[in-house]
């Protein structure tokens, strides 16, 4: 493997102005190797029909480089590899292996959220895309204020249980009774009801939710989150329009339906795809269970609508399937999208206006001022 290396330019931090001369030095001829008929593209399909007759492209293309080939065969509708798509895929190799921490973590959060499919060019593109202004951290940062929050109010209260304390009287959490201050419908996603609900919300919407940001980038995953926490709070209102609501759980389960729709829909193609199946199935019975005990045995105050978890997962299928990235975008995934959509946005139009004009329906409002 060392013998084989010694054709491939020298590793050195790339800079934005690269050495042009070197490169058509060192990759233009292996490239015009395999340009048979010298028209500048190389035939993918004839890349691959070399792999399978046994011969060792090996020796003159890099394992990155060979296994974004392959994908690329699946996503370029011309079926041709270009001398500046394969410096394009040379030139994110570079970038990589001058910073190798970052390219471990890269390749770890498309292990998590790509198919196997699709990862190399995952890489490729976000190492070559990134530049860190600003980092993927909005997750990280909405964890952290939630944590914060929760420590605020179990000093406050002198509790903390694994259904406690769930500050009622908050100015964050959904107070059916002060529906007109609007905030609530956002900031209830701060307030959580116990020790495992924190815990269970938080473990998930990091686990999934940084590989995410990784790949997706954080606007893509703000949206999908802070759709499925407004969706959760307008669904409850609809559902249960006494019941108090407390917790991020409409942001993570939007999160989770996200995810979850790319697991089935490449579910061969997943690493691990089993697994990740399963371990949703038990945060999602845990969550649930924590909900459905809220809701039920807890004091009438303080119980939660699970109401929430079901609209947030409606909300992370129909914005996520338009918002996140998608490598092969087929003309059926798009109108599919679109539609869905376009229901999600008919929805939380309706759940507004419902709020805003048919106050009968819920209890009469609190005016009182808050201590």
């Amino acid at each position: 493997m060392g013998e084989e290396r010694k054709n491939y330019p020298p590793h050195r931090s790339i800079s934005l102005d690269w050495d042009s001369a070197e490169m058509e030095r060192y990759w233009k001829p292996i490239f015009d190797k395999y340009d048979t008929d010298k028209d500048g593209t190389i035939p993918l399909r004839y890349l691959k029909s070399i792999l399978k007759s046994g011969e060792d492209l090996r020796h003159d293309f890099p394992d990155e480089v060979i296994e974004e080939i392959l994908e690329w065969a699946d996503i370029n509708h011309d079926g041709l590899l270009s001398y500046d798509e394969f410096l394009r895929m040379l030139h994110a190799r570079e970038l990589g292996e001058a910073r190798p921490r970052f390219q471990r973590i890269v390749r770890f959060a498309a292990l998590a959220v790509v198919p196997k499919n699709q990862q190399a060019i995952t890489v490729r593109r976000y190492i070559e895309e990134y530049n860190c202004y600003p980092p993927p951290i909005f997750l990280l940062l909405i964890s952290l204020i939630e944590i914060g929050i929760f420590i605020y109010y179990c000093v406050k209260y002198g509790e903390l249980s694994a259904s406690g304390p769930v500050p009622i009287d908050s100015v964050l959490i959904y107070n059916p009774k002060r529906r007109y201050e609007a905030w609530r419908y956002l900031t209830y996603m701060f307030i959580h009801a116990g020790g495992v609900h924190i815990f269970f919300n938080l473990f998930i919407q990091l686990l999934l939710g940084v590989p995410l940001e990784m790949v997706h980038k954080w606007w893509r995953v703000m949206l999908v989150y802070i759709g499925g926490v407004v969706a959760g709070s307008l669904g409850s209102s609809l559902s249960d329009p006494r019941t108090f609501l407390a917790g991020a759980s409409g942001g993570v389960y939007a999160l989770i339906s996200a995810h979850l729709a790319n697991v089935i829909l490449n579910f061969k193609e997943m690493t691990f795809g089993w697994v990740r199946l399963l371990g949703l199935i038990i945060f999602g019975g845990s969550d649930v269970g924590v909900a459905l005990y809220s809701r039920y045995v807890e004091d009438e105050k303080s119980r939660t609508s699970y109401a929430a978890h079901f609209a947030g997962a409606l909300a992370g299928l129909m914005i996520g399937m338009v918002c996140l990235r998608n490598l092969k975008v087929k003309k059926w995934e798009q109108i599919l999208g679109w539609t869905l959509f376009a229901i999600y946005a008919v929805l939380m139009m309706f759940a507004i206006l419902w709020n805003i004009f048919y106050t009968s329906y819920y209890p009469p409002p609190d005016y009182s001022p808050l201590m």
